[in-house]
């Protein structure tokens, strides 16, 4: 690969990158004080937008949607899980949320290690859409079951 190719790659990862952690604090934030969903999102794709125009690269802010929008998820629903149904602290609660946001955002940036078919290929894709699905359905389950 020719080194234009490396640096463009070096951005791809940055933008995954600053989505992931981006989205690990605004899910840890937004289920710590118990936030709607709705809200916490747009709050936090608008400040990685933000955070992305202010480094020059917004081109490159759709390829961190998906990692953003998961680990937000990630974070905020383990944060009220272990908030309401373990006993946690919410100090722990949060902490633990971040920690296992920030493996997530890991596990989705791995494939890169190994070049551009990791982002490229459509497996990636469909498993992390498959993970948001089922936290999504959570999210639907538990907001269901909490209403009277």
């Amino acid at each position: 690969m020719a080194p234009v190719g490396y640096g463009m790659l070096a951005a791809v990862a940055v933008a995954i990158v600053l989505a992931a952690l981006i989205g690990a604090v605004g899910g840890a934030i937004s289920g710590r004080l118990k936030a709607d969903l709705t809200l916490g999102v747009v709050c936090t794709t608008g400040v990685y937008v933000l955070v992305s125009a202010l480094d020059h690269l917004l081109p490159l802010a759709l390829l961190g949607m998906l990692p953003l929008i998961l680990t937000f998820l990630v974070a905020s629903l383990t944060t009220q899980y272990l908030e309401d149904h373990v006993g946690l602290r919410p100090v722990l609660a949060t902490s633990a949320a971040l920690g296992s946001a920030f493996i997530v955002g890991y596990l989705y940036a791995l494939p890169m290690r190994f070049g551009w078919w990791g982002l490229a290929d459509a497996q990636t894709a469909w498993l992390a859409g498959a993970a948001l699905a089922c936290l999504i359905f959570l999210s639907m389950r538990k907001r269901m079951t909490t209403t009277p």
